[in-house]
């Protein structure tokens, strides 16, 4: 990896004293992402309001990063192209790490937003774990409450002042009962198999890498499936980064990799996950929540957990198949493990996140280059 690395930054160094030669420009906002080809998750709702103001001038440079020499080329031109946009844009709006701007950033004129995939982190991350490249050259970072403020200052190089706290647009979505009773009738006409089922829900984040690839964690649904019989409906939702499941084409399994995780936990009873930071907008629901983590010691050590898991995680932790059967078995609303991991992660549950990123985005807009 440190060897891609260095002929990427070979060959972006010859571009960029060209892309210094472009003048920012000081209505531009340019999106860049390295796991959707399209707006998704935040960036798809702040991209609407931005739209809707008509005030900024939008480019889009959004690219699925996937292992494989194909892949590996298409990335390279990718980042030739993110540095032309970079180096010319007022503001640059980031939903992951991004090697172009810690590396080619001009010095002054460009803002970076970390717009970072996700409510919070359970996992360390960004410079908090050991990395090919060091992060750097971010300006802000948004986060969900002050309880993230230490670690995404850490992990993005960010001054604790520039990470700032407005919620998470995404989170919004979670505080609508509209949209929960919407999302339910959407799934459930979709899927006609969850009706009337108990809906265990597996989703949890990857093993792996950027470069190395990634891979899922080792569990038998189909044993799970088979133990808790006909009464219960399986649903797993793999993490973006997982390609070619060996559930996808389960028959005992309902693989639901397309949908929204935001609309699964409207039919779900109980959530099944592990390190993901989904587990923070689970919380909102009030309902059961169990951990399966079979490699928590190893995990813990690398890359490293930002809380004290077994003390904190606000549900039953198992390590094996058969416990795992048995705590969904036995498990209930009022045996609820309770912590205060809900209040610690939100500041604010009024469902006007993305009005306050907007306006940290204008205030940015505002200052001059």
């Amino acid at each position: 990896m440190k060897l891609k690395n260095l002929l990427l930054t070979l060959i972006l160094a010859v571009f960029y004293p060209f892309s210094l030669l472009q003048k920012v420009n000081a209505n531009e906002i340019t999106f860049i992402s390295l796991e959707s080809k399209t707006l998704a998750r935040d960036f798809e709702t702040i991209n609407a309001a931005l739209v809707a103001s008509g005030q900024y001038e939008l480019t889009y440079h959004l690219f699925d990063y996937a292992p494989g020499i194909k892949n590996q080329l298409a990335y390279v031109i990718a980042c030739i192209q993110q540095l032309f946009a970079i180096n010319r844009s007022h503001l640059v709006l980031l939903d992951f790490n991004n090697f172009v701007v810690s590396k080619f950033k001009r010095k002054h004129g460009v803002t970076v937003l970390q717009l970072w995939h996700a409510t919070g982190a359970i996992k360390q991350f960004g410079n908090s774990v050991a990395r090919d490249y060091q992060i750097k050259n971010y300006d802000y970072a948004i986060v969900n409450s002050e309880f993230f403020i230490d670690t995404f200052s850490q992990a993005f190089n960010v001054k604790k002042e520039n990470v700032k706290v407005t919620g998470i647009p995404e989170t919004d979505k979670l505080f609508s009962k509209t949209r929960s009773s919407e999302n339910e009738t959407y799934l459930c006409q979709k899927y006609p198999q969850i009706i009337g089922k108990k809906i265990v829900t597996y989703a949890p984040t990857f093993r792996g890498r950027f470069g190395k690839g990634f891979y899922e964690t080792e569990i038998d649904l189909d044993f799970i499936q088979k133990s808790l019989g006909d009464d219960y409906a399986i649903i797993y939702k793999p993490h973006p980064l997982i390609a070619n499941s060996r559930y996808r084409d389960n028959d005992n399994i309902i693989y639901m990799q397309e949908e929204s995780i935001k609309k699964v936990f409207a039919v779900t009873d109980f959530l099944v996950s592990d390190y993901s930071a989904i587990i923070y907008d689970y919380l909102v629901t009030q309902k059961p929540l169990i951990a399966y983590v079979p490699d928590l010691e190893t995990y813990g050590q690398s890359p490293g957990i930002i809380f004290d898991y077994e003390q904190e995680f606000p549900g039953a932790i198992v390590k094996n198949d058969q416990d795992l059967v048995n705590e969904i078995r036995n498990v209930n609303s009022v045996n609820i493990k309770q912590t205060n991991l809900y209040d610690k992660v939100f500041k604010y549950r009024d469902g006007q996140s993305l009005q306050r990123v907007i306006e940290l985005i204008e205030n940015i807009m505002g200052e001059k280059m």
